[in-house]
């Protein structure tokens, strides 16, 4: 099961992506997403240059709250078209807590590990061999941690897809 319905049917993505292309110039489309906003009361937008950070009103936020990064360029193939690139995720704290958990098990794991092996080699007990077992089980709880959050976040996420898709409002927009 994925997390919305995507062509990517890789279930172990953490932050889901998906490409589109509108009929509509590139500023069309930042236009009519800074005009839909205020005729709604449950996404907010940071728009930087072609770049448009969507999130859910903070009223509204808890901690596993999705951010929606879409990025409008001119489509490559045809430059009377945008390519728009959306990257959905957790909050970037969130996200770089997580990439440091990752980070901090792997190497402890590999210098826990390589130590533990280099005693086991010479014939002496070492607890540290143990440090890739137990890497790999907190890799783990680290994955359902954050499909957790995925799972807590899934209506957000649905809602800021939908938001994007009725504000281009482009019934010929192509899911690449």
């Amino acid at each position: 099961m994925s997390l919305f319905n995507s062509h990517n049917s890789d279930n172990i993505e953490i932050r889901p992506r998906f490409k589109l292309v509108s009929k509509f110039s590139k500023d069309e489309i930042i236009t009519k997403i800074k005009t839909e906003l205020p005729n709604q009361d449950e996404v907010k937008a940071t728009i930087k240059g072609n770049h448009i950070f969507l999130t859910i009103i903070d009223k509204n936020q808890h901690y596993w709250s999705p951010v929606m990064e879409v990025v409008v360029e001119k489509y490559r193939a045809n430059k009377n078209k945008s390519y728009i690139r959306c990257l959905v995720g957790p909050k970037q704290s969130i996200w770089v807590m997580l990439m440091f958990f990752y980070i901090a098990v792997g190497v402890l794991a590999f210098f826990g590990g390589l130590y533990g092996l280099a005693k086991w080699n010479l014939g002496k007990e070492s607890v540290f061999i143990w440090a890739v077992p137990v890497a790999i089980l907190l890799y783990g709880v680290i994955y359902l941690t954050s499909k957790y959050g995925q799972r807590k976040g899934r209506d957000q996420v649905l809602y800021l897809v939908s938001f994007l898709y009725h504000s281009i409002n482009d019934n010929e927009i192509e899911r690449l």
